[in-house]
């Protein structure tokens, strides 16, 4: 039970720090994913601070190079979130640039059917959200761990 409140607790302030320095809220991100997965019949994703830090750290990524990739140093999407600590049976990410705000950024997802796919795919179970302000680049990491 203890842990059950220390990982909430812990959830939270991340989220609040996050809002702080990037100007997005995954807690939001959260609630639009799980919207479109309830639609569907899924079951709700949660939010992972190790798919978080990934997600951020790729979003950072690809403002200082100006591009969308799912590659970076530490390798592919894969490989980023295993060197988080995520032992991961499956993954997925989703990338974007340009948008304002989450509700744009999930609007260009979901009329993608690739990333649609990533966002209703029913192995997932946790979320992590990236956004760097530099730029509006975005990223979605869902996972189901080993």
């Amino acid at each position: 039970m203890l842990s059950i409140k220390y990982s909430a607790v812990v959830l939270f302030i991340t989220a609040i720090l996050f809002i702080i320095v990037n100007g997005a809220n995954p807690n939001y991100m959260l609630q639009l994913v799980n919207a479109e997965r309830k639609k569907n019949n899924l079951p709700a994703l949660t939010l992972d601070s190790r798919l978080t830090k990934a997600a951020q750290n790729h979003a950072d990524y690809m403002a200082s190079i100006k591009t969308l990739t799912h590659n970076d140093k530490s390798g592919d999407t894969g490989a980023r979130i295993k060197s988080q600590g995520y032992s991961w049976s499956a993954y997925g990410e989703n990338i974007a640039y340009g948008q304002k705000n989450e509700v744009e950024v999930m609007k260009t997802w979901m009329n993608s059917p690739f990333h649609k796919e990533n966002i209703l795919d029913k192995r997932f179970k946790n979320l992590g959200v990236g956004y760097s302000s530099n730029g509006n680049y975005w990223t979605q990491d869902f996972a189901a761990p080993i």
